[in-house]
């Protein structure tokens, strides 16, 4: 992999709207042009019908901002590819949500982004909030059932669980096989996520490292020979395609891990 002369995209980007997030759709596309960026996908937090999780926009501005988008992939349509798309979670009950917003013609992909994950009674639980690793391996189950519907075109931060500050155990570890044999079964691409080396190294019971990505997935990922994209997941223009993107190209060199800038 030869990072001067590999296309630089980001399929994975967030704007003001999702409530956490720094700029205007438009900054992020302008900070992409001056960049070199070919091709931006737009991926801010999919709102529910119920409103039912935070931090993203209502519901009531999935109109406004799909149309925003369109517009500015008309505008700029001479300088780079824009995408139209959201970062959701996948709760079984809203296949029918899901093939709606794909069907609309303004909409183009769906990132799978589990935040939450939803347990055999249907109870969503937020992966910032858990108490050990028990839930793990459900957790892994959701991506892996999410990657059989079609809906999504790859997994956003898989190993977002591990921000927790539990000790390794058997259930990361069958958390992870599962994610990957479902990648693997699946053909389903994964997610290195760059946003997780911006949040910097924290100290863990098992040691200093970031809190996502975690190196023990990537290595079975190696293993199984899959190919990945790197996400910016950028909430602020400068990160569209800053020196943590290019520091996550560097890091994927370095474990062998060959990287997708095709849009599947």
């Amino acid at each position: 992999m030869n990072k001067t002369t590999i296309q630089r995209v980001n399929y994975h980007t967030h704007c003001d709207r999702c409530r956490h997030a720094r700029g205007k759709a438009e900054d992020y596309v302008q900070e992409a042009v001056r960049a070199g960026v070919a091709a931006l996908g737009f991926s801010d937090h999919m709102p529910f019908y119920d409103d039912r999780f935070g931090l993203r926009m209502p519901y009531q501005e999935l109109d406004e901002y799909l149309g925003e988008i369109t517009a500015l992939r008309e505008a700029y349509r001479d300088s780079l590819t824009i995408t139209r798309g959201f970062e959701g979670e996948y709760v079984r009950e809203d296949r029918a949500y899901y093939e709606k917003l794909l069907s609309r013609g303004d909409c183009d992909y769906l990132l799978l982004g589990q935040h939450f994950y939803e347990k055999a009674d249907g109870e969503l639980i937020n992966v910032y909030q858990l108490k050990d690793t028990e839930d793990y391996e459900i957790y892994a189950a959701n991506i892996v059932e999410a990657m059989r519907t079609g809906y999504f075109r790859y997994a956003a931060h898989p190993d977002l669980i591990f921000l927790n500050d539990f000790p390794w155990d058997d259930h990361c570890e069958r958390a992870c096989d599962i994610i990957v044999e479902g990648a693997v079964r699946y053909g389903f691409a994964l997610e290195y996520n760059a946003n997780g080396f911006r949040r910097g190294r924290k100290q863990y019971v098992d040691g200093e490292r970031y809190q996502y990505p975690h190196d023990r997935l990537w290595d079975k990922v190696k293993e199984a020979g899959l190919s990945v994209y790197i996400g910016s997941d950028c909430h602020d223009p400068e990160q569209v395609y800053d020196g943590i993107v290019e520091m996550a190209y560097g890091k994927l060199e370095e474990l062998g891990i060959a990287v997708r800038t095709d849009w599947v």
